[in-house]
């Protein structure tokens, strides 16, 4: 029988599998299986699954189910879940499942809904005295009255149940504020500044282990995630983020926005990514592979300290923006195979390569 850890990751549709599922390529201690809500997902061709199964999704009833059953017919000893859906559901249920398997450690329900509604976070933010913008709600006329006599331009109006910087406008004056909406609106007011990001792993409410980012090369928009960024060491990131995973009392990964604001000098808390993340494989190479330590602590419960490494990483969309900018670029290989998705593309080409298809598919 094979000493391998049978690793199941139940939502291998999502958009964020198949960068977890590299980083744990990078444990020869695991034999990986997937389970997808459509026919074809990018993590179906890659090398490093051993087996991908298309199961239709019904009710949470049903889907515990065929969950439970498809650790029994694999003998899964470790259930990582990847998405905020998928995390959702395993916090619910997590006492219904096979009780041969476990799972990463979760937050509990409340901090997670907390954690992914963006009026929620803005409530516990302001009664727990956490440094964030200041924010209104508007769903109805006189709420938008109420926030335009109370507001201070520019501002930020920021969609409810969009991810990866979509929607977001900024609205410079009072006389450019919508003047009417289908829909509430979530707005904040807009923090000179600039971004910074922090990735943790924690369990009740301590961070055990953590790395920082600060952008350098923007995506497709002003609030689109950073093509490229630097790792950096910052103590008053960590503090900021401790104090807020600790009000929480947080177990689990996460990625935390923030914003440093200028004026008053300190990092304000924007959003929190209750799930995996898109640079979840540059943390990997900064010297923390966060699934990996997600699974060691649900089976040791303790993992050892793990520090990272202050290195630049660029995305393979980086990549690509900067060979178009500076056709040169391409000859930098050391960079290249070091420092960015390159080397991870070139080893398991196949599910990028799928990616691209559906996206010319949908650009045609």
């Amino acid at each position: 029988m094979s000493s391998r850890l049978h690793v199941l990751v139940p939502d291998g549709n999502s958009t964020w599998a198949l960068s977890v599922i590299r980083c744990l390529s990078q444990v020869e201690d695991y034999k990986i299986f997937v389970l997808a809500n459509k026919k074809r997902a990018a993590t179906k061709y890659s090398r490093y699954t051993a087996a991908f199964n298309f199961l239709k999704r019904g009710d949470d009833e049903q889907w515990l189910q065929l969950v439970n059953a498809e650790i029994a017919s694999k003998s899964i000893d470790i259930v990582v879940p990847i998405a905020e859906h998928e995390i959702s559901f395993f916090i619910k249920h997590k006492a219904l499942l096979n009780p041969s398997a476990k799972i990463i450690p979760l937050p509990s329900l409340e901090a997670f809904e907390i954690a992914t509604n963006k009026k929620r976070l803005s409530d516990f933010a302001l009664k727990h005295q956490i440094s964030h913008p200041r924010s209104f709600y508007v769903s109805n006329e006189e709420e938008r009255k109420t926030f335009l006599l109370e507001a201070t331009f520019p501002v930020l109006i920021k969609p409810l149940n969009e991810k990866g910087g979509d929607g977001i406008k900024k609205i410079l004056s009072k006389d450019k504020f919508p003047k009417r909406s289908k829909s509430a609106l979530f707005i904040q007011e807009y923090i000179e500044g600039y971004d910074i990001d922090c990735s943790v792993l924690c369990l009740n409410g301590n961070i055990l282990t953590h790395t920082v980012q600060k952008g350098n090369l923007k995506g497709h928009s002003a609030f689109a995630p950073q093509l490229g960024f630097d790792f950096i060491k910052n103590e008053e990131v960590l503090k900021a983020v401790s104090n807020v995973m600790s009000q929480l009392n947080w177990s689990g990964v996460a990625h935390l926005d923030l914003r440093y604001d200028e004026l008053a000098q300190d990092y304000k808390l924007i959003e929190i990514n209750a799930r995996f993340w898109g640079s979840v494989e540059a943390s990997e190479r900064a010297g923390v592979n966060f699934p990996h330590l997600a699974i060691q602590l649900a089976i040791n419960g303790v993992i050892p300290d793990t520090d990272f490494d202050a290195i630049p990483y660029m995305r393979l969309k980086g990549v690509l923006k900067s060979i178009k900018r500076r056709p040169s670029f391409i000859f930098n290989t050391k960079f290249l195979m070091d420092y960015t998705e390159v080397k991870a593309f070139l080893k398991d080409p196949l599910p990028t390569a799928y990616k691209f298809r559906e996206w010319l598919g949908r650009r045609l």
